[in-house]
């Protein structure tokens, strides 16, 4: 091996390392009782062969697997085996989610954790016999050779070889992740497989450690779908993940929809505009543009718009579509409507709900601005697409005048519509928290806000006379209620 390879070699090794340390530093261990108890788990005792003796074809298999696991112990299949070195679950459902297809984690997927967290407390029991009975030196032992995990080897050096334990818990989480997504099973029993390989390229398993492994993981998961509890927690993982799976698709139709702004163009009717007491103010006259969420667009939302239209002598065109959000991960997005739109007097932000609803990020007023350098990482919070929207509007008119609309109100959950709720969306935020987001971001660009969220006057007295069934969409007497408050605002701005 040449010097520059080695040196190659050497780095590589060691980001490895270090990406493993981190890992375990970010997912501390965590105490979970098994499914199953020693005697209920298949006992590898009685129906797995003792490991090969020296001087077997099974033992010289055994050491030329030995030796071909040194070849491998060079660039990116020896980073692989160090990182494949931790028995954290968290960091394991990490490593296993790009097999699976999707991300693992106690935040998106906290009842697949919970699956996973007592499986693999009950496949790694079932090594805990055998590993007693058999005593089996580990190969680095055997041939007093270093591994290519030199920080583990004195803490493994007394414990037994057959089986291997992180083999155990590698088969086994692949095959329970394999059960709930039949779809991608053929790659995650690769990386399952995998697993078990680096044992032997790290030096710390024979290979036959690692086949008896995968025969005793199969065989208390046989066992595990005779559990009541095992199945009921699966069946509750089942169901989030078909959740999610039904959410994203969802999502994935809500940003295939499109604005329709011919379709919601609204002109003043001449005889209202005869009485208004508006003329003469700053926006009277103007041309008026709206995004937002199916609050700003659905036809109920017309009753407040014409009286707009009517009293401003406005023209009114709306960008808006159902389900989107600041946020570029929410349906079509307010992003995307700005980009969508034209030249216009006034430009109208009305916040949705969907940001909030949909556990976006709402992050902070800094983002998407000169104080990130336009960090484009940052457009998947509220706060980054608030910023964005505005930037792009005053680049496509530097003269124009825009103005902020909060979030309203909504009933189905006392967090919707109570200003002192604690209670967060899956992101820790409060609903709160988000129009305080949104005014913070238009306190830095110095846009004029419309408080709809505390100004707007309905309550839990009066909320069936102006919310639909679902309490979250107004209906026309509902848009008519705040309508007023909205063209006092626009008329000048305040």
């Amino acid at each position: 091996m040449t010097k520059r390879l080695i040196t190659i070699t050497l780095t590589v090794l060691l980001v490895g390392l270090v990406s493993s340390w981190n890992l375990s530093a970010q997912f501390p261990r965590v105490r979970v009782e098994p499914y199953l108890t020693v005697e209920e788990i298949p006992d590898a005792v009685m129906f797995l062969p003792p490991p090969p003796e020296e001087g077997t074809p099974q033992f010289a298999y055994d050491e030329a697997q030995y030796q071909w696991g040194k070849t491998q112990r060079v660039g990116a299949r020896g980073v692989r085996a160090i990182r494949e070195e931790t028995t954290n679950v968290d960091s394991m459902a990490a490593m296993f989610s790009g097999a699976f297809g999707r991300k693992l984690s106690r935040e998106t997927t906290p009842k697949t954790m919970r699956l996973l967290d007592r499986s693999i407390r009950t496949f790694r029991l079932g090594a805990t016999r055998p590993k007693a009975t058999y005593m089996r030196l580990r190969p680095y032992v055997f041939y007093r050779e270093g591994t290519l995990i030199p920080r583990s080897e004195e803490g493994s050096r007394g414990s037994g070889s057959y089986p291997s334990g992180h083999t155990v818990r590698g088969w086994g989480m692949a095959l329970v992740l394999a059960e709930l997504n039949p779809e991608r099973q053929d790659t995650l029993l690769k990386a399952g497989y995998e697993w078990g390989q680096s044992r032997v390229i790290a030096g710390y398993h024979w290979q036959s450690d690692v086949d008896a492994s995968k025969l005793l993981s199969s065989a208390t998961f046989a066992r595990l779908q005779a559990s009541p509890e095992y199945m009921e927690d699966f069946a509750a993982a089942r169901e989030e993940l078909q959740a999610l799976e039904a959410s994203e698709r969802q999502q994935a139709w809500l940003r295939s929809q499109h604005s329709n702004p011919e379709e919601h163009h609204l002109v003043p009717n001449r005889k209202a505009v005869k009485d208004s007491p508006y003329k003469g103010h700053k926006n009277y006259g103007k041309k008026i543009a709206v995004f937002g969420g199916s609050l700003s667009v659905n036809k109920e939302s017309d009753a407040a718009k014409q009286l707009w239209a009517d009293l401003l002598n406005a023209e009114v065109t709306t960008y808006g579509v159902g389900g989107a959000g600041f946020s570029s991960q929410q349906g079509y997005t307010l992003q995307q409507q700005v980009e969508d739109a034209g030249v216009y007097d006034v430009y109208v932000l009305w916040a949705s709900t969907n940001d909030y609803t949909n556990s976006r990020e709402c992050g902070t007023w800094k983002d998407y601005t000169a104080l990130d350098g336009y960090d484009k990482s940052k457009l998947t919070t509220q706060c980054g697409g608030i910023n964005y929207c505005i930037k792009t509007l005053l680049e496509k008119n530097p003269n124009a005048e825009i103005y902020f609309f909060t979030s309203l109100r909504f009933f189905g959950v006392d967090a919707g519509h109570n200003p002192f709720s604690t209670e967060p969306n899956k992101t820790g935020k409060t609903f709160a928290d988000y129009i305080e987001g949104q005014k913070a971001c238009c306190a830095y660009y110095g846009i004029p806000v419309l408080d709809q969220f505390n100004l707007q006057g309905i309550n839990e007295f009066n909320v069936d006379k102006f919310y639909m069934e679902d309490k979250l969409h107004m209906n026309e007497e509902g848009y008519k209620r705040i309508a007023p408050a909205q063209v006092a605002f626009l008329a000048d701005g305040r």
